[in-house]
This record gives structure tokens, sequence and C-alpha cells, in this order.
């Protein structure tokens, strides 16, 4: 009976009890309470990045595959790299905005993490089942902070949310000490997406509001930063009226460049004639793995930061800092990534 009781006060003391697992976290200014932070669903693509990045993979169950176990939309290849069989042992769940209740449901997620604000969040919670609101490009640097912060703590990653935090932060830091006293900021306009006939999505607009936080910081004025509409949609004549004196592309390729360059249209337009028409840096091809998706905001700050301004930055070596950056935050040798668009 003697050896009964110690094994029994052994496990008590030793093992986590189910009554103890219960996590608060204030997400927003919202007290949110999670009974079982071992098992969680992504719906929201942006955020799924940052589970890998603070190390809390071990604990997802489900994410937006599209209903076609689709590589994910934001940094897929770096996940896959990270986690090869992440489509076999990660449940496709369906559309972000559209998903599987069901599936879900039979995951039995402690906790959900979606888009914040969004309004499918509320019928989750009535299932009982938490959610975790995340900004990324729906909002400026401070409110990815926080999405960051109230991931670790829900995940139990607190000390890596920290640490990816703390390098954002620095970076920020590092930039506006060299950007001290600038009398002139040039105009940016920021593309991420070329269509059919002239149609362009831009960084204004509802969307990728991170997008306008980052040209800011890396001292440039985005032009299309008071654009309405949810999409962001511009014109030809916005840029001709805009006439911005930097044009960067979220996604695309040389021969992108050298049609905007052709464009009748855009040849009076400042970034046409002094040729300053680039493409944002990106790691796997593709709109949504360039250094201006939030889990590579400081990359894409400090590559903006010295393009914008190249004497203020003539010591910033930008391919080390992608080093450290696929090192540190995806354990990832550098060596196995190959960036489109990088120019030290």
């Amino acid at each position: 009976m003697k050896k009964i009781f110690v094994v029994l006060f052994a496990l008590l003391v030793f093992l986590p009890s189910a009554w103890s697992k219960t996590i608060t976290v204030y997400n927003f200014g919202k007290k949110i309470e999670i009974k079982n932070p071992d098992r969680f669903v992504v719906l929201f693509p942006q955020a799924l990045p940052f589970v890998f990045m603070i190390n809390a993979s071990n604990s997802l169950v489900g994410y937006p595959g599209m209903g076609r176990n689709a590589v994910p939309y934001f940094s897929g290849q770096l996940i896959l790299k990270k986690m090869p069989d992440f489509l076999k042992k990660v449940a496709d769940v369906g559309y972000p905005f559209g998903p599987s209740i069901e599936k879900i449901i039979a995951l039995k997620p402690g906790f959900i993490v979606n888009v914040n604000m969004q309004a499918d969040n509320e019928q989750f919670e009535k299932l009982g089942i938490p959610v975790i609101g995340f900004s990324a490009c729906f909002g400026n640097l401070n409110d990815l902070y926080q999405s960051i912060n109230s991931l670790g703590e829900a995940t139990n990653h607190v000390k890596d949310a920290q640490k990816l935090i703390s390098y954002y932060k620095h970076t920020v830091e590092y930039a506006e000490s060299h950007l001290n006293g600038i009398k002139e900021k040039p105009k940016v306009l920021y593309l991420s997406y070329q269509g059919p006939k002239g149609n362009k999505l831009t960084s204004g607009g509802q969307f990728d509001t991170l997008v306008n936080d980052i040209i800011q910081k890396a001292g440039g004025i985005s032009v299309s930063r008071n654009v309405k509409g949810k999409f962001g949609q511009i014109s030809k004549e916005d840029i001709l009226k805009w006439q911005p004196d930097f044009i960067l592309l979220g996604s695309g390729n040389k021969k992108t460049i050298q049609n905007i360059y052709a464009d009748k249209d855009l040849r009076y337009v400042a970034a046409i004639i002094h040729k300053r028409v680039y493409l944002v840096p990106q790691d796997g091809g593709s709109l949504y793995s360039n250094w201006f998706a939030p889990e590579k905001a400081p990359l894409g700050l400090l590559w903006c930061a010295k393009l914008l301004h190249p004497q203020r930055f003539k010591s910033l070596n930008l391919k080390s800092q992608a080093d450290y950056y696929y090192k540190t935050f995806w354990n990832i040798n550098p060596d196995e990534i190959h960036i489109i668009g990088l120019k030290n």
C-alpha cells in the first residue's frame, strides 16, 4: 500500500495534470482561456509560418489546405523543408474563410488561430473552441507583435515568441537609427499583383497595411496608402498622378519588369524614367514568398531601406542578414535557400 501511495504521489508531482493545462491569453484586449493547448488548428494562412518560427508545430493538427492538401500559401517551401511530412501529418480543413466545421470539430482542437476580427470566429466560440486572433498584413508591426505574443502564450512557446519579436524590434531600431535626420523620402509604389488590362493590386485599401508600415519605416512614402476599396485596386492613371520614384513588385520576374518599362502609358513616370522598378526578393518564386510577407518583414524592411537610401546602409550585408534569419528562425541551412531578386 505504501508503494502505491509513493507512485501516485510521484505522478501527481511530476506529470502534467489535465486541470493544470488551462492557459489564459490576453489577445487584443480580450481574455481567452484555453483548456487544451496541445492541439490547435490554424485557419489564417499568414499565421501558419509563425507556428514554425516559434517551434510550436508539434501541436498543429489542422491547416487551410483548400480541400486539396495544397502547399501552404505563405512560406510553403520553408515549411516543407522544416517539416517534410507536413502534408501527411497536418489535416486539411478546407478554405480559410469557408472551412469544414465538421473536420475541425473532429480534430478536437483546444483553440483555433484565425484572422483578427473575422466574423467566423464567433461560431467557433459558440462551439466552445477559443479563437486566437492574428493580424499579420492586416495591421501594422505593433499589431503583428501582439499576434506573435498571443500565439506564443497559447502554445506554451513564450520564450520563442519573445525572441522573434525582439528580432523584429531590433531590426526596426537599426533602420531608424540609420535614417535619423533624413530629409528626403522617396515616393514608393508597391504592386502585389499585376492583372489583365493593366489593373493592379497595391498596398492600399483594406489589405497590405503592413507593407505601408514597412515602406514608412524604411524611409519612404507609400503613395497608395490611402487607396480605398477592399483589395486596393488601382489604375495607370493613379500611377501617373502619384509619380512614384520607386515601383516595387510583390511577384513576377525580369520579364515583368521589362513589360513595365515598355508600357508606353507609363513612360513619363519617374520610376520608369530612372529605371527604378524592382522585384521584392523572394525565396519561393510566388507572391506569398516575398520579403514583404509578415513572417519576413524584417528582411523586407532592411532590403527596402538599403534600396531607398544606399548611402546610409553601405555596411549592411543583406545576404548575412538573410542567412541569420533562415538559420535562426527556420533552422534551415541558408545554402538550401534560393533567393530571387536579391542584390547586396
